[in-house]
Order: structure tokens, then C-alpha cells, then sequence
């Protein structure tokens, strides 16, 4: 695959994808233990807080007014053995970035006051940028006013803030000591960019589904599938294709190629209700709709039945 087909400005979908793996608390739990181990201040974090109390704020990236826009956030109680202390909170707030954003801080700062101050009565909050794009990005360094006289850049964040990058979070020989889920997704997160070693490694990531249910192991296949195939174009997307298929005959799992083949069936029967609706709409019987579109009598009443 070459640099150009891997290019960061065609539109993917990170985002949901990211959600989907880290909704799950003790996911985002796992990825916090594995960042730590680099990472002197989230380590420092962890020392602070019970992992196993981490729950999601419901809703956060989905109403701005109401919750916030950020991916997900979470709440988590301190680790202490006063019952009193125990019971404070701490939030997370988790954003997900796949190229470096300049304006990165005050998105943060409106998530933290929609999500912290007006629904978790402003708790101290430690805000986590995922990252898995190409170039080094050190928000660190960054102040909260950068346009305003340097006076002004003494005026913290409301909160802590720490990046992980999804490169620097596992060795490849860690592959099969990492969870199924979370191995699978910070393979292809991490070579998202980089179809050789994608292919490379996926394998190994995928080999430990089989530890799952068939049914949630085959769920989360598919979110993979969908989220890496568009990356993946002529000869390079065939071999990858040829790959999954071979995956998919060793556990049982969708290929890609299965994968389209269902979404260009769902296109086509999609196509296929909406022009027997127009028929039905000018009045054209069940008999003349069957003999023009070949769909059995009893398939064209439940259209009808359903307009």
C-alpha cells in the first residue's frame, strides 16, 4: 500500500470505532494499565484510583448542551480504605484524534464544563487524547490562551492532561498477553497507516477471539473489518481480502469480502423496496409488481403492509 492510499485526509470512521471498543470500562481500564506502564504521571493517576469503580457518563459525546460532545468519559472513586475518602470521585474525560488538532485544548475545556461542571459537580478531571497518527504530537506544550500575551499562558487547564499514543503502548511480541478486544483494536489503530504491518500483525490479534463467544467474537470482527477495508485499494485490497478470507475459513469468521458482498446486497434490496413502493404508490397491483420486479406476491404485500 503505498503512502498516498494511506493518506489521514480521507474521512474514516475512528471515532465510532474507538467507542465501540473503549465504551466498555473495563477496556478503557485495560488501556489505561497498559499506557501506565510508559507513562510516569498516568501510573501516578492510577496509584490514586480503584479501576474496578470506573463507570461511563451516559450519553457524553452526544448532546453538547446536556452532556458534551467529547468520545467518552467516565467517573472513577478514589482507592482508599476511609470510607469517606473512597467515596470521591474523579472524572476521565477520553478523546480520540487520529492527526494532531491545533485547537485541542479548548475543545477539551467545553467538554470538561458541558460533561465535569454541569453534570458531575465539578470533580477534579483528568482528561486522556488517544492518538494513533502518523506524526509526533506533544500537546503538552500547549497553553490554554496561545493567543493572548504571554501573562496570560500562566492561567492552567481545569484539568490534567495526558496523551497516549497508541504507539508506544505494546511491543508486538505483547500481542497475545493483551486482551482479545483491546489487542485487536490497538493493531488497527496502531497500523491503520501501515497496510504491511497491519496484515502483518492482525493475525496474531485476531487469533485471540477465539477465546470469546462466537457471536461477540464475530461482532467485533466485523467493526474491525469495516473500519480497515476502506483503507485497502487494488492489488493491495485483494491480498487483503485473500487474507481474511483464509482467516475466516480457520475460525469461522466473516471475510471482508463477505462483508461487501452483504452491504452491496443490502444496497440492492434497499433499491428494490423503493422502487416497489413507487409502484404501489401509482396504484399498480401486487400481480403487475410481481410479474415486472420477480418478487414473490407475499413479499410485495409486506411492502405494501409496511408503507
Amino acid at each position: 500500500m503505498s503512502e498516498k492510499d494511506a493518506s489521514p485526509t480521507k474521512k474514516f470512521s475512528h471515532d465510532p470505532y474507538v467507542r465501540s471498543v473503549l465504551k466498555d470500562p473495563a477496556r478503557t481500564a485495560e488501556l489505561l494499565r497498559l499506557a501506565s506502564r510508559k507513562n510516569n504521571n498516568l501510573a501516578q493517576f492510577l496509584a490514586t484510583v480503584n479501576l474496578d469503580t470506573l463507570q461511563e457518563i451516559s450519553g457524553a459525546f452526544s448532546d453538547t448542551v446536556s452532556h458534551g460532545d467529547g468520545d467518552l468519559a467516565f467517573t472513577v472513586k478514589i482507592a482508599s480504605d476511609e470510607p469517606k475518602q473512597a467515596e470521591l470521585l474523579v472524572g476521565i474525560i477520553e478523546e480520540h484524534k487520529s492527526y494532531p488538532e491545533a485547537g485541542i485544548i479548548p475543545q477539551l475545556v467545553k467538554y470538561w464544563f458541558q460533561i465535569m461542571v454541569r453534570n458531575q459537580k465539578n470533580i477534579p478531571t483528568i482528561a486522556v487524547v488517544l492518538y494513533n497518527g502518523k506524526e509526533p504530537w506533544h500537546i503538552e506544550k500547549e497553553v490554554m490562551f496561545p493567543n493572548y500575551p504571554e501573562y496570560y499562558h500562566k492561567i492552567g487547564l481545569p484539568f490534567l492532561l495526558e496523551l497516549i499514543d497508541v504507539s508506544d503502548i505494546f511491543e508486538d511480541n505483547e500481542i497475545p498477553q493483551i486482551s482479545p478486544k483491546i489487542a485487536l483494536a490497538l493493531v488497527a489503530l496502531k497500523y491503520v497507516f501501515n497496510g504491511e504491518k497491519l496484515k502483518k500483525h492482525l493475525k496474531a490479534a485476531m487469533a485471540g477471539l477465539k477465546a470469546l463467544p462466537r457471536e461477540e467474537a464475530e461482532e467485533f470482527l466485523f467493526q474491525t473489518f469495516v473500519y480497515l477495508k476502506q483503507w485497502f485499494n487494488g492489488d493491495a485490497k485483494e491480498q487483503f481480502k485473500m487474507d481474511f478470507k483464509k482467516c475466516s475459513e480457520v475460525y469461522g469468521y466473516k471475510s471482508i469480502a463477505e462483508v461487501e458482498e452483504e452491504e452491496l446486497a443490502e444496497k440492492i434490496a434497499q433499491r428494490d423496496r423503493n422502487w416497489i413502493k413507487a409502484m404501489i404508490n401509482l396504484g399498480d397491483s401486487n400481480e403487475k409488481i410481481a410479474a415486472v420486479s420477480n418478487y414473490p406476491e407475499e413479499i410485495i404485500q409486506k411492502i405494501r403492509e409496511s408503507s
